[in-house]
């Protein structure tokens, strides 16, 4: 009765947290998210997050790591994972500052052991690849066709535009791992990137007499790639001092999103009418290319709770296709974490404290925005804590202090700050669960 009462909380609890994700709305993002397909999200997982980002070559068995198939190979039990993410930024390009903030949902995986002997472990779920989120304000004006009759010059038609964008791009995915021996774990997952992305231009005359209207830019996309990696240990066949050591590779084949693109005009009445004037363009069909992806990792995993890891990632932005060219803006990126963490005791009769696993980490990514010159870097201090429940179930914490961009060249500078947490539940289904024997 209480393994059944433990099951239905942590079951609640996770939809609580995916629903709470989902339906809370935030305010706003950074504004560098209105270029290319918005903010990259890079999302391992709250363990990861919490390790600088890094952990492309750590097995572990309680973790489903999101961007690297070939880690699920220990997983030895059905494991599911939700989160939800609380995200701020404190934005200013040198005279005024901004504090935008939301929060969404940030992912499910659903994790399947076949074989535990082959390493052979199916996950399925879905995480976020993009968003777009960005609210603005510009001024300017313009020159009127009216003069004035006594100075004998042209008014200027003063006006603001408030410009929004909404939206993204989210990965389903569905793959398996294999581990043909101790020494060698491979991955391969199916992602198909779907998402519809909105940018919205609204003109606020400045003037009396004056009219305004609202721009509306609407693209719906969809498409299918491939993620393929590979983690190598025994490394002690070569010396014995190399037994810790893991290294990791993953990849990412290039992706042809397929969009459909909608633009809606309204345009306010005239002083003298009440009628809004409406127009929609047709539908266009267009493609737009994600350059391939790739990543190295190596990690350390001495006797004891430690481990360390260290991640490289880049993706050549250069050989994007948006609509038949480079788009505006674009520049290769890449991605240097590194982190470690000290593990909870899996003793029952441990001090509370000694239960609980400790994550801490960095990272700096050259981010694949590049305006006027001026190359938009980021960078991050994580840490991570995750709260034993039940048997192996946690409850990850994930958080993350950066700084993105800078207000050179009147760009806008961003202070970044985002609490994941993550519900990783196990031993929930019992019909899913393989004894010894098996």
């Amino acid at each position: 009765m209480k393994a059944h009462t433990i099951v239905r909380g942590l079951s609640a609890a996770l939809l609580l947290l995916c629903a709470w994700g989902t339906a809370a709305a935030g305010s706003g993002g950074s504004t560098y998210s209105i270029l290319g397909l918005g903010d990259i999200r890079y999302a391992p997982g709250a363990r990861s997050e919490g390790m600088g980002y890094a952990g492309l070559a750590l097995l572990n068995p309680l973790y489903i790591d999101g961007l690297s198939p070939a880690t699920w190979s220990r997983i030895d039990r059905v494991r599911l994972e939700g989160s939800a993410f609380y995200e701020g930024f404190n934005s200013t390009d040198g005279n005024t500052s901004r504090y935008l903030a939301r929060m969404d949902f940030h992912g499910a995986l659903f994790a399947v052991p076949v074989s535990r002997a082959s390493g052979i472990v199916v996950v399925a779920g879905f995480t976020p690849y993009s968003e777009v989120n960005y609210d603005t304000y510009t001024t300017g004006g313009a020159v009127s066709q009216n003069v004035d009759p006594v100075t004998g010059l042209h008014d200027s038609l003063g006006y603001q535009i408030h410009q929004t964008g909404t939206g993204g791009i989210t990965r389903g995915q569905i793959g398996m791992s294999w581990a043909p021996s101790q020494q060698f774990s491979f991955g391969l997952s199916f992602n198909y990137l779907f998402g519809t992305i909105t940018h919205t231009a609204n003109q606020i005359p400045q003037t009396s007499g004056t009219t305004g209207g609202t721009f509306t830019f609407k693209s719906s996309l969809s498409g299918i790639d491939l993620t393929a990696g590979m983690v190598i240990t025994g490394f002690d066949a070569v010396s014995e001092a190399l037994r810790p050591f893991s290294l990791g590779f993953v990849a990412t084949t290039r992706t042809n999103l397929h969009t459909t693109e909608v633009t809606t005009y309204d345009y306010a009445p005239p002083p003298d009418q009440t009628v809004f004037l409406y127009d929609t363009s047709a539908q266009s069909l267009n493609r737009i290319a994600i350059p391939f992806s790739y990543g190295i990792g190596l990690g350390y995993q001495p006797a004891g709770r430690w481990s360390f890891a260290a991640d490289y990632s880049a993706q050549p932005w250069s050989h994007a296709d948006f609509y038949g060219s480079t788009p505006y803006g674009i520049r290769n990126s890449y991605r240097f974490g590194i982190g470690a963490e000290r593990a909870g005791s899996m003793e029952m009769s441990a001090r509370a404290f000694d239960r609980l696993s400790y994550r801490l980490g960095f990272s700096y990514a050259a981010t694949y925005v590049d305006v006027n010159g001026e190359k938009v870097n980021e960078w991050d201090i994580t840490g991570g804590l995750a709260v034993p429940l039940a048997g192996e179930s946690r409850l990850n914490f994930a958080l993350v202090y950066g700084g993105r961009g800078t207000i050179a060249g009147n760009l806008v500078r961003d202070r970044i700050f985002r609490l994941t947490v993550s519900l990783h539940i196990s031993d929930v289904l019992p019909w899913f669960v393989q004894t010894e024997e098996e």
